[in-house]
């Protein structure tokens, strides 16, 4: 773990700038911008919500922020393990033709996310402070430690798909359609008590990444807190997998060179 973090020290300066030619890259000669990392959860959110508001007859003022909270912390990490999957393969001319430490490229991958997460919660909070504003409070700040929760469990699952998908190189794909399934088995779309009423309460509580997204959607709604539990077992859960990813990057990363 040492070796790992003093890595990404080493070479901070290099992931910065990589962090930032990717952002420039992404953005470049567009009108819109960044503000396009707001728009595009807001217009999901505004397509979706309206759509199933209507399926499920609920107030699409209650149901909207419901998916909008849901959906940000989704879209970070779906976002986060797809873009893995390219973090070693898509560096290869940097990881030949330097001594640059490789657990920079996957982190490179989830920091641009978590930015683009970070604008698209401003968004958020913009058409929440419309809606009701009489449900923000303090307990909104209670979303820190979530995101801290969510960026080590986004990071690790971003390792993991870049070691993964250097051994195997159909795994993107398929890492695809497992995250559609876990879309619709994680309560985003829909609140819990569908589930529990059902007598479905397992598909969620046994889902880590339902416990990951209620640590961000429960403080962004303002109405009430995750409870301890939930707080220690998304943290556990994030904390296991990155030492497990990191295993898996110090080992890889030392004959990376020869695989790509």
């Amino acid at each position: 773990m040492y070796s790992f973090i003093n890595g990404i020290w080493k070479d901070r300066f290099i992931l910065q700038n990589l962090v930032k030619q990717d952002l420039y890259t992404r953005y470049r000669r567009s009108a819109l911008g960044i503000f396009w990392a707001i728009l595009t959860p807001l217009g999901l959110v505004l397509i979706i919500g309206s759509v199933y508001s209507i399926i499920f007859g609920t107030d699409p003022k209650t149901f909207i922020p419901l998916l909008f909270a849901g959906l940000n912390p989704w879209l970070f990490i779906s976002t986060s393990s797809d873009g893995g999957n390219m973090a070693f393969i898509g560096s290869e001319g940097y990881l030949k033709q330097t001594n640059v430490n490789a657990q920079i490229f996957p982190l490179r991958i989830v920091l641009g996310a978590f930015i683009n997460l970070l604008y698209s919660l401003m968004a958020f909070f913009v058409v929440y402070l419309f809606l009701k504003p009489s449900l923000f409070s303090i307990k909104m700040l209670m979303i820190i430690p979530g995101l801290f929760i969510i960026f080590i469990f986004s990071l690790a699952l971003a390792n993991f798909s870049a070691v993964i998908n250097v051994n195997f190189r159909d795994y993107q794909p398929l890492q695809s359609l497992i995250f559609q399934g876990l879309f619709y088995v994680t309560p985003i779309i829909y609140k819990t008590d569908m589930l529990k009423e059902r007598g479905f309460e397992f598909v969620y509580k046994l889902n880590p990444f339902y416990y990951v997204i209620e640590v961000i959607r429960k403080p962004m709604l303002g109405e009430a807190l995750p409870s301890i539990n939930t707080y220690l077992i998304s943290f556990s859960i994030a904390i296991v997998l990155f030492y497990i990813s990191v295993k898996m990057v110090n080992k890889e990363k030392r004959i990376l060179a020869f695989k790509l």
